[in-house]
């Protein structure tokens, strides 16, 4: 880096002496055009240079390890946001008081669900819900968010 800033004020420096000793005329012209040529010569030299050097981009990352405990903490947090978001929908839609239980298992670092747990004892189902099938709509909600198929869907009252 400092060759480069050495470089670049030694071109200043020649160029000041040539403009000092080439008298004005139509050679000047000429010389300047050059000496135009060489600072750009010398101000493009890293970029040059940078542009010619093949570079490795290859990252080894085969000495990684998984933080378990940070691993179990997101996947636990991802359970309980999945289980208020069907709650929260369940709710606008005019299911009231459902307890959703998702259960979960963490297969190569992969997170399953196994299946879901409904809990209806408390259920408050507004007026203009109550004539629907009940089961069906949760069931829709559910496999919504977690793509679970039927079966797995545990419904208590």
């Amino acid at each position: 880096m400092s060759g480069y800033i050495l470089s670049i004020l030694g071109i200043v420096i020649v160029g000041v002496l040539v403009d000092i000793v080439v008298p004005s005329g139509t050679i000047n012209k000429y010389i300047k055009s050059i000496y135009a040529i060489f600072v750009l010569a010398v101000i493009l030299s890293p970029v040059i240079k940078f542009l010619s050097n093949t570079h490795d981009i290859n990252v080894n990352i085969t000495g990684y390890e998984i933080n378990e405990d940070l691993m179990n903490y997101i996947n636990t947090n991802k359970i309980k946001s999945l289980e208020t978001n069907i709650v929260n929908k369940l709710k606008d839609e005019g299911f009231d008081g459902i307890d959703i239980k998702i259960n979960y298992s963490i297969e190569s670092n992969e997170l399953m669900i196994n299946s879901c747990t409904v809990n209806m004892q408390n259920l408050v189902i507004t007026s203009d819900k109550q004539h629907i099938n009940k089961y069906e709509f949760i069931i829709e909600v559910v496999r919504e968010y977690t793509n679970l198929a039927d079966e797995e869907i545990i419904f208590y009252e």
